[in-house]
């Protein structure tokens, strides 16, 4: 026999002895039958569904929300502590850091400022802002956080959960 032919015998013994250990890992002790894999969960359908679940219950709880303002803070001015701050005043901030940004080399600063002055306007635009929660069935609602629970759950068991490295 050359050692080509003593090589592939080698091979098919490892094969018939690894499929020997195989099948004993697999069977069955009481039936004497194989014995069926573990079934493995679908994790990418979890999330899909996890996900269209969270979705459909924040839409639903979205389209159940109504936003309105009341004037600019109401019309009297942004209230810090017991200093309240005229509406218009928002604006200064934004003026000082375009000015600075033209006066000074270092732009810098101008930019600092200048970002800081569209932060407040915003803020000042969403602290105008009142949240209502319309009038709403105890079915409609239980349902509306039964299906963000349950997508929330959903998604945080695929996304979170230990899995075996084998």
């Amino acid at each position: 026999m050359s050692s080509s032919d003593k090589k592939i015998k080698e091979l098919e013994n490892e094969i018939r002895r690894m499929q020997k250990e195989n099948e004993k890992t697999f069977s069955d002790t009481s039936a004497g039958l194989p014995s069926r894999p573990k079934k493995t969960r679908n994790e990418l359908l979890e999330f899909f569904i996890g996900l269209i679940l969270l979705g459909v219950g924040l839409f639903w709880l979205f389209q159940r929300t109504s936003v309105q303002t009341f004037g600019i803070f109401g019309g009297a001015g942004i209230a810090l502590g017991n200093f309240l701050i005229p509406t218009g005043a928002v604006i200064i901030p934004l003026v000082i850091g375009i000015i600075l940004l033209f006066f000074l080399d270092n732009r810098i600063v101008g930019w600092v400022v200048t970002v800081l002055g569209l932060a407040i306007i915003v803020l000042a635009i969403i602290l105008s802002v009142r949240i209502n929660f319309e009038r709403t069935s105890m079915f409609d609602f239980i349902l509306m956080f039964g299906f963000m629970a349950a997508g929330s759950g959903l998604l945080l068991r695929v996304l979170f959960r230990k899995r075996d490295n084998t």
